[in-house]
């Protein structure tokens, strides 16, 4: 029964990662991107001088979070975000939601603003 446990977990975890690391993989050829090249931009570069595509590839590996309006849906994030994190998310939704329209600028902001709201 052990063993089955532990396999099964297993299995699990590996599934969780396999989607994950699957669904990056897709939203890089979408937005013909590279790893590198999203690792190469840094989460303080000013909004402005971020690639367009690197912000689709953001909107694109997130996706699961935004609802049918297009912006961060708090209720998706309540079992797999800290207390703190949605309480940055919060405001950072707060902030942005009425401002910007663009479905992969808005997306970017958001996670630029949940980075910036955790190292400050």
């Amino acid at each position: 029964m052990m063993v089955v446990l532990r396999i099964s977990t297993f299995c699990l975890f590996f599934l969780l990662w396999f989607t994950i690391c699957f669904a990056a993989e897709d939203c890089l050829r979408l937005y013909n991107l590279t790893s590198k090249q999203v690792e190469d931009v840094p989460p303080f570069l000013p909004f402005s001088e971020v690639p367009h595509n690197i912000k689709c590839y953001s909107r694109c590996i997130a996706d699961e979070y935004f609802g049918d309006d297009d912006k961060i849906d708090l209720k998706k994030l309540e079992n797999r975000a800290r207390d703190d994190e949605k309480i940055i998310l919060a405001d950072c939704k707060q902030k942005y939601d009425d401002e910007i329209t663009d479905r992969c600028d808005y997306a970017y902001q958001i996670i630029q603003c949940l980075y910036l709201g955790k190292n400050n």
